[in-house]
């Protein structure tokens, strides 16, 4: 049966046919008021941005449903978690919370609180038993288990590995802790290259886990307690250590292993409790997690409103796939600019990101078809226009 997804263009003639106003009649046009109950403490998940980024959502769009939030009688909070390895930019909760300011998120411009959803370090979770096609636990992090809703308010772009960023992405690895992105991303746990190592002790000091020690002058990782994802190879300075890279689960893999987190998600909300908005504009071939931000592939596009995660991703792909491509952009680049050519599969060929070839390509349909399969949604949809 085809879902319902709910569109209108970023096209405006008059104030009424802004998006602010757009957001506002496709969110009571998709029936997203009825995720919401008078007295629920709501979590509206985006991605904060990165230092040097500035494809984000607008913090004006984020009020405009911090707002909607608060007419239902409900407590709105913008939740974001900690990214991979201690040592990045969003590595612990302090430093998103001014990577979010700068990116002109605070209580002022958004009128709700910024709440890191994952702890002090993204070390905190709640362990929930799942199995998967890949992942076999994952760790939702404190904050969001005990919220009563959750709205997804998610920056459409590319993305290397899943090919699209949208809805299931900003739920699957958007809410959960570092570890369990961890897991998403990685085939194992990091270890040491004795040929390399000076046994320094560095890596023993910087662990939070304990799990590295010296023997013989040389590190040893202790696989049952490390956490996968605090980046201990960052600081290595003789690089003894496996990198992030190294350790990559294939493209396929990864993209099932991200359906398994968004079904976790979603059942622990489920379906009566989670909405999806998906904002189309800045549509760069690249996450927000990249420290930069390119042109945009294709021109703005609209936003998208559905209760169903795969509807309203496959509905993104295929706007992608029909807007034409921009000129002097990484659609340019790769000889994707006609209408009807998809351009989510080739964007791992564009230069900067040629780091996910030697997985094939990008997998957006392998995501959608896994999640469709784990009953997370309809790959069928209609698309209603406003």
């Amino acid at each position: 049966m085809a879902s319902g997804v709910y569109f209108s263009s970023s096209r405006a003639k008059k104030e009424e046919e802004s998006l602010v106003h757009k957001i506002r009649r496709l969110f009571k046009e998709a029936e997203l008021d009825s995720v919401i109950s008078r007295g629920d403490i709501v979590a509206v998940k985006i991605h904060i941005g990165e230092k040097y980024g500035h494809t984000y959502v607008r913090p004006k769009h984020v009020r405009t449903v911090v707002e909607l939030i608060k007419e239902l009688g409900a407590s709105p909070f913008i939740t974001d978690t900690t990214g991979l390895d201690l040592t990045s930019n969003r590595g612990n909760a302090l430093n998103c919370i001014e990577i979010a300011a700068l990116n002109g998120f605070t209580r002022e411009t958004v009128d709700a609180p910024i709440i890191i959803a994952d702890g002090l370090k993204g070390l905190k979770g709640v362990k929930v038993k799942v199995n998967g096609l890949v992942l076999k636990e994952i760790y939702l992090p404190p904050v969001l288990a005990e919220a009563d809703a959750l709205i997804s308010l998610a920056h459409v772009k590319g993305h290397p590995r899943t090919g699209l960023g949208g809805a299931i992405k900003n739920i699957a690895v958007g809410c959960v802790n570092k570890t369990t992105k961890a897991l998403i991303h990685l085939k194992g746990p990091p270890y040491v290259k004795e040929n390399r190592c000076n046994g320094c002790g560095l890596c023993v000091k910087f662990c939070p886990a304990n799990a590295i020690t010296i023997l013989n002058g040389k590190a040893r990782i202790d696989d049952e307690k490390c956490l996968l994802g605090c980046g201990c190879w960052s600081i290595c300075p003789a690089n003894a250590i496996s990198g992030f890279r190294e350790r990559h689960r294939p493209q396929v893999e990864f993209g099932l292993a991200v359906a398994d987190a968004a079904y976790v998600v979603v059942k622990h909300f489920t379906p009566s409790k989670i909405g999806f908005i998906n904002l189309a504009y800045d549509v760069t071939p690249h996450c927000d997690c990249f420290t930069y931000s390119d042109t945009a592939m294709v021109p703005d596009i609209g936003v998208l409103i559905s209760k169903d995660p795969v509807a309203i991703d496959k509905a993104s792909i295929d706007l992608i796939r029909e807007a034409p491509g921009i000129p002097s952009s990484a659609a340019e680049e790769l000889k994707i600019m006609n209408v009807g050519v998809d351009k989510l599969t080739q964007i791992n060929l564009w230069e900067p990101l040629n780091f996910a070839r030697k997985d094939g390509e990008p997998v957006p349909y392998i995501v959608l078809e896994a999640a469709s399969k784990l009953g997370l949604g309809s790959l069928q949809y209609e698309l209603i226009n406003i």
